[in-house]
């Protein structure tokens, strides 16, 4: 397969243009296919049903920030019939995580203000 056939289905499944990867592709070609390679394997596990794969990699892009990320597993989400109210309650799901990982991350700080005279 050609760096320009890889592109074209990277396109048809996210329904977009895979910016990012059409950009690193003009600088390392070899990186987008060991991204490609990387997303098949990872994705192609027994255990954890593909619903709950995609939902994963789109609250651990939430998690992360990562805007594009995001967009492109819920596009994938949407496809894969997951709907609107689940994706959403994933990214609720995905908040409370996050925001509670101010207070465990705060552990030592807290200890140090309860145990100050």
């Amino acid at each position: 397969m050609s760096i320009q056939q890889l592109l074209e289905a990277m396109t048809a499944e996210m329904g977009r243009n895979p910016e990012t990867m059409v950009l690193l592709s003009q600088v390392n070609e070899k990186a987008v296919f060991e991204h490609v390679a990387n997303k098949k394997f990872a994705m192609s596990g027994e255990h954890i049903p593909q619903k709950y794969k995609i939902l994963m990699s789109l609250t651990a892009a939430a998690a992360m920030g990562s805007e594009k990320c995001i967009n492109t597993y819920a596009q994938a989400a949407l496809k894969a019939g997951i709907s609107k109210e689940e994706i959403v309650e994933a990214l609720i799901l995905t908040r409370f995580v996050k925001a509670s990982s101010v207070f465990s991350s705060s552990t030592d700080a807290l200890r140090m203000l309860v145990n100050k005279e």
